[in-house]
């Protein structure tokens, strides 16, 4: 837990020093600052609940509102840089069908509320690989391609991340690894962004 508080500060730390190095665009800096301060904040309460697990019930649909709205800074960082197509938007109806299809095929039991929670935060994570693939189309620079690559990374982490947390698990460590593999480089490659902006 402690190591994973150490990452997201990291994150923070490595935007900082990108920017730093080459300060081109403060309004991206402060959108992609503003994701990675609500993703650490996300990590804190995530965190919480494996050592107190009585508030895990209030502790997981809190974390996931502020990954939620870290990733609307994300969005709002990447169209302002790639612009916005409007396209993009069928990528909401396609998310919360993915993410109800997710629901019934893993047979997760959560309540109602948390249940449209997790609809509204995948449908934003698929819109979010949506603008990113716009942008990677439309221009293929280094940035685009790392953007493009946190946020697969980041729907597939988060994906395998809704496994550990609402179905029972057997290897339950393999797949930790395999979550925490493709978080690290979603919240990097965002970071790195700055940096080669």
């Amino acid at each position: 837990m402690l190591c994973k508080f150490m990452a997201s500060f990291g994150f923070i730390s490595l935007s900082i020093v990108g920017f730093c190095t080459n300060p081109k665009d403060t309004y991206y800096f402060c959108m992609i600052c503003f994701a990675l301060f609500f993703g650490f904040f996300g990590d804190v309460l995530l965190g919480i609940k494996e050592i107190a697990p009585t508030f895990r019930g209030k502790l997981v649909p809190l974390g996931l509102l502020y990954f939620l709205i870290g990733h609307v800074f994300y969005v709002c960082g990447f169209v302002a840089v790639g612009g916005f197509n409007a396209w993009t938007l069928l990528a909401f109806p396609v998310g919360a069908c993915f993410a109800l299809l997710m629901i019934k095929i893993l047979k997760i039991k959560v309540k109602p509320k948390l249940a449209a929670a997790l609809v509204a935060y995948y449908s934003m994570l698929v819109f979010k690989v949506a603008t990113a693939a716009v942008m990677l189309i439309g221009s293929q620079t280094a940035v685009n391609a790392l953007i493009f690559a946190s946020c697969v990374c980041f729907l597939v982490s988060d994906s395998i991340l809704a496994i550990l947390y609402f179905t029972p698990v057997k290897r339950k460590n393999l797949l930790v690894t395999l979550e925490l593999s493709l978080y690290y480089p979603a919240q990097i490659f965002a970071a790195l962004t700055l940096a080669l902006m």
